[in-house]
């Protein structure tokens, strides 16, 4: 009778504990959700006020003299709200048919935003954040981002519909702006990989290692695409979580088009 009294208040130990899991898990994806939720409404908010602005400054008379260009990049005025959150901001991801529309990080590791939300809260659904090596202003040769595969389908759960080849065609064009200008690339490759694979290299020795590096990331694809790239492209690399086999990634890689 003990030991039935004693298996009994064990197994209500384990479904309490188990449930104040599921339900903390619950409230904390709903609540990064929200977060970003709001984060987006405000965003846009301020992109309807940029197109208004512009839309208000009158014409330039001629005979005015033209003001002199700005030596340094200057911030676009949609980030200034969200730099005052977090000055980490560096960008803003987004991909077409995807829940994917989302601010960049960038922290000073590629550890602090795994579980961090923009305000710098725990949070499981984390941040996307690109690699701490990569350059802010997307000029170096590959510019990461990474982000959760969360079962809610938020962060980069839909980064996997690049598995469908009628979505990886149709959907070639993906946005990452940086703070001072609006970037356009061209998705080439989509595929499974190891944590292992060295898609994540940013530094090469030489335009030689850099087109073999580009060639062996093509070559992986699902998907053929015909592009033929060159050591002047800067690539783009998403990344996350699947589920194929321990340690498995998704990879997206696509070739800066805006100049």
């Amino acid at each position: 009778m003990k030991l039935r009294k004693l298996l009994i208040v064990i197994l209500l130990g384990v479904f309490i504990y188990s449930s104040y899991e599921v339900i903390s898990y619950l409230y904390d994806t709903y609540k990064s959700k929200a977060t970003y939720d709001e984060i987006r409404r405000q965003f846009e908010e301020q992109l309807e006020q940029e197109e208004d602005d512009f839309i208000a400054v009158p014409p330039l008379d001629p005979t005015e003299t033209m003001p002199a260009e700005p030596t340094e990049p200057v911030v676009m005025s949609r980030y200034k709200p969200l730099l005052e959150i977090n000055q980490d901001v560096v960008g803003w991801v987004s991909v077409p048919d995807t829940v994917i529309n989302y601010p960049v990080v960038q922290a000073e590791d590629n550890d602090y935003y795994l579980r961090r939300d923009i305000h710098g809260e725990r949070a499981t659904a984390g941040t996307i954040f690109m690699d701490y090596r990569s350059d802010a202003r997307a000029n170096g040769r590959n510019t990461i981002l990474y982000g959760h595969h969360m079962r809610n389908g938020t962060m980069f759960k839909d980064l996997v519909k690049y598995k469908n080849e009628e979505f990886f065609q149709n959907n070639p064009i993906v946005r990452f702006d940086t703070l001072y200008e609006e970037i356009e690339w061209e998705v080439f490759s989509a595929y499974v990989t190891h944590a292992g694979f060295p898609y994540i290299q940013t530094v090469f020795a030489s335009d030689e290692e850099y087109l073999e590096f580009l060639s062996k990331i093509k070559s992986q694809s699902i998907f053929h695409k015909d592009m033929e790239l060159t050591s002047e492209d800067r690539i783009l690399t998403l990344s996350t979580c699947t589920y194929e086999y321990d340690d498995a990634r998704f990879v997206v890689h696509a070739r800066r088009i805006t100049r």
